[in-house]
This record gives C-alpha cells, sequence and structure tokens, in this order.
C-alpha cells in the first residue's frame, strides 16, 4: 500500500515564485493519476497555459488567489476548487501577502501543459 509522506518529496521550481511537491505519481505506483502541491509566492503567478489532453482539478487549500478560466477572473480562496476543462487556458496568481498552497490533480499520469 503507498503511503506518501509530503516531507519526503522535494519542491521543484516551477517558475520564479511557484514550487511543486510531486505527491501521487507513476513512479509511487499510480496508474492514473497526479497530485501535485504547489506553492504560489505573493505577487508570484502561475502562468496562463491549456492542458491538452486531460483537466485539471485545482483545490485552493490556503491564500487569495486571482484564477483565471477561459476569458472569467474571479478571487478565490481556501475552500474552493477550480475545474479546469482540457484545453481550456488558466492561470492562477497569488494576490494575497501570504504564500497560497493549492492541490493540482490530473488524472493522467503525464501532465501535459502549454503556455498560451
Amino acid at each position: 500500500m503507498p503511503v506518501i509522506r509530503t516531507a519526503d518529496s522535494q519542491p521543484q521550481s516551477l517558475w520564479e515564485g511557484i514550487t511543486s511537491r510531486a505527491l501521487v505519481r507513476k513512479e509511487v505506483g499510480a496508474a492514473a493519476l497526479t497530485v501535485n502541491e504547489v506553492t504560489v509566492a505573493p505577487g508570484a503567478s502561475i502562468p496562463l497555459h491549456i492542458h491538452p489532453t486531460h483537466e485539471e482539478g485545482i483545490v485552493i487549500l490556503e491564500g487569495d488567489v486571482e484564477a483565471t478560466l477561459g476569458d472569467e477572473k474571479r478571487k478565490v480562496t481556501g475552500g474552493y476548487t477550480v475545474l479546469a476543462p482540457k484545453g481550456v487556458k488558466h492561470s492562477l496568481k497569488n494576490v494575497g501577502k501570504a504564500p497560497a498552497r493549492i492541490l493540482a490533480i490530473f488524472p493522467t499520469t503525464e501532465p501535459q501543459r502549454v503556455l498560451v
């Protein structure tokens, strides 16, 4: 039974002010799921992008972020989830004064991201 301790996954820098820890992934036995814990520093943004082959569930754990989905922008906080359908442009920006933490959930072990 895979039991994954968050502290055992080393954070990787994705962009300036953005780090990601891979929690669930192929390397720990996942067949069709990836879950990453992402930290977004105040003022930092995950760039506008799409996932051409899969959707993404974005669970806001902590913080104040501005989510862009398609042409709509909305402020969301801990307790909200954003569903980014396959092929729909989306991004997140931390508009708060503290780091934001999110879970990025993909129904694949090989997430694809295309910046737009």
